[in-house]
């Protein structure tokens, strides 16, 4: 049986496509999508869409995205569009302003938006249907309003503060300095014009066009440093993904600047501990998995960055002497101490997966960073601006160190897995800002180790040992609580949850597929 009693959601399943997103718009969308004669692709971006209006406080074109596209038969594809940092928002230039971090509501916490470069470059790769057939809903939403589901509304409560700081956020997002409240009706009519132009002048009206001026003209207003040069070199990086061997599957992962090594190494230390000797509601389970995150978030932090201004020796940080140097420094008995490792930004994000029945496959994730992103909203577009340059540390000889150009180490994750004979058997997501690694790695295990279900995986209780406190969801018990305290633990059991969850299940055995959605998240999954 399931660990919630009340857990009352069951896996979906289908033959011809399922959906999964964390709101039930995205997922109707890209099932309509798919009906009318979409590949998953199509699905996945026309949902992504959507969400950049339904979702305000996580996802926007003013944010980036992250996948990886398994076409059916042929080798995962990584795609980055993370933004790229202005020219003149280098480290000189805090240290001339005597700036010793990026405030989250400053302009200079805002990147240049990557997501809908990587939005147009995935649909002219793989694309079946028109670019603006998959902006129709979304403007439609936009224009004429949609219902806010509960856990947006929980955000947006949360951040009216925030909302009331830039003149265009508070007209837009604010009704009388209050927030919307779940159920009610939203509209941007700003943002579906935007949308409009998007879906008919393609990637280049929103870095080169219209759109990008009156965001360069919002942000320099504020004393950003913008200028639309830095738009027009913004790219998306296509490469091949990073994977490793766990017992006989192939865990896939976007390169750098993504943090996605860090699942990689965590699951390569699971591994040498045999997980799998230990109930999944257990201490030694959550002691492992919290004194993990600890060694592979500090080796992460030490050698990961924007490849293109660091070099990433791969093969020494996931190498078997490498993983074994951390394995001895584990005990059952006492916490190690790694230090303060000032790892900055907790944000949000929203993810979203679907397979078609050709048995394409997308794992895809959109992100403003911050609930919200950083207020900042332009005076003509209604996009809200993301804060991801928040990430970047300004620390001089940091592998992460801020500079022109340059991509912060990000947050946000898409996973695939593969079996031996390299097919994509899982394509998966879990939400959360940095716990989205953790996340990654609770749930494979809870799939690969504990022989869970898709849905089951996904709801099962979870923890995050963040900067030294080990926050637990209520569904952990309070025996193991007391375990990890005893053991050395600074725990706090949290009234909230850890991010969220899509995921998908290839069964070539059955000739099914099976999905799930978190229910930490207003979304669902849907079959076609």
């Amino acid at each position: 049986m399931p660990f919630f009693e009340s857990k009352i959601r069951s896996n979906v399943l289908s033959s011809q496509g399922i959906a999964a997103t964390s709101h039930p718009l995205a997922s109707l969308e890209a099932i309509e999508i798919l009906k009318k004669g979409g590949n998953a692709i199509d699905a996945a971006l026309a949902a992504s869409i959507v969400l950049s209006v339904v979702e305000p406080n996580a996802s926007g074109l003013g944010g980036d995205s992250f996948s990886i596209i398994s076409m059916k038969g042929k080798d995962p594809v990584s795609y980055n569009g993370s933004g790229i940092n202005p020219e003149k928002a280098n480290l000189d230039y805090f240290n001339s302003k005597k700036i010793k971090s990026i405030d989250k509501e400053s302009p200079h916490s805002v990147t240049i938006p990557g997501a809908v470069n990587a939005w147009a470059e995935m649909h002219n790769d793989f694309g079946k249907l028109e670019f603006e057939q998959l902006f129709k809903k979304a403007i439609y939403l936009a224009k004429n309003g949609y219902n806010i589901t509960e856990k947006v509304a929980l955000d947006w409560g949360k951040n009216i503060n925030k909302l009331k700081k830039n003149n265009n956020t508070r007209r837009i997002f604010l009704k009388e300095d209050k927030s919307f409240k779940f159920s009610e009706n939203y509209k941007n009519p700003a943002l579906g014009d935007t949308l409009l132009k998007i879906s008919k002048k393609g990637a280049k009206e929103f870095y080169s066009g219209e759109i990008a001026r009156d965001i360069v003209k919002s942000l320099n207003s504020l004393g950003g440093v913008h200028t639309l040069e830095d738009f027009n070199r913004q790219k998306t990086i296509k490469n091949k993904t990073i994977f490793s061997k766990y017992k006989d599957i192939y865990i896939h992962q976007c390169p750098p600047n993504g943090p996605g090594i860090t699942v990689l190494l965590m699951m390569k230390m699971m591994e040498k501990l045999k997980i799998e000797n230990y109930k999944p509601m257990s201490f030694e389970r959550f002691h492992i998995e919290a004194e993990l995150t600890k060694f592979c978030y500090k080796i992460r932090e030490e050698n990961i960055g924007d490849p293109n201004f660091i070099n990433i020796d791969f093969s020494k940080i996931l190498s078997d002497k490498s993983v074994n140097e951390y394995i001895k420094k584990f005990s059952f008995t006492n916490c190690y101490d790694i230090g303060n490792l000032k790892i900055p930004a907790h944000p949000e994000t929203t993810y979203l997966t679907v397979v078609d029945k050709d048995l394409n496959a997308i794992s895809i994730i959109n992100s403003i960073c911050y609930s919200f992103g950083s207020g900042i909203t332009t005076n003509n577009t209604g996009i809200l601006l993301q804060n991801r340059g928040t990430n970047f540390r300004l620390e001089n000889n940091h592998p992460n160190c801020i500079a022109s150009f340059k991509r912060p180490l990000h947050t946000i994750i898409p996973g695939m897995i593969a079996n031996n004979k390299k097919d994509i058997i899982l394509s998966y997501g879990v939400m959360g800002g940095q716990f989205q690694p953790v996340g990654h790695t609770h749930v494979l295990n809870n799939i690969f180790d504990y022989n869970m279900k898709i849905q089951e995986a996904i709801d099962f209780p979870r923890g995050f040992n963040y900067n030294n406190t080990y926050k637990l969801e209520l569904g952990i018990t309070h025996e193991i609580e007391k375990k990890l305290k005893k053991t050395g633990h600074n725990t706090e059991i949290i009234n909230g949850y850890h991010g969220g969850g899509q995921a998908i299940k290839i069964d070539y055995k059955n000739g099914v597929l099976i999905g799930g959605s978190d229910s930490r998240k207003d979304g669902c999954a849907i079959g076609l």
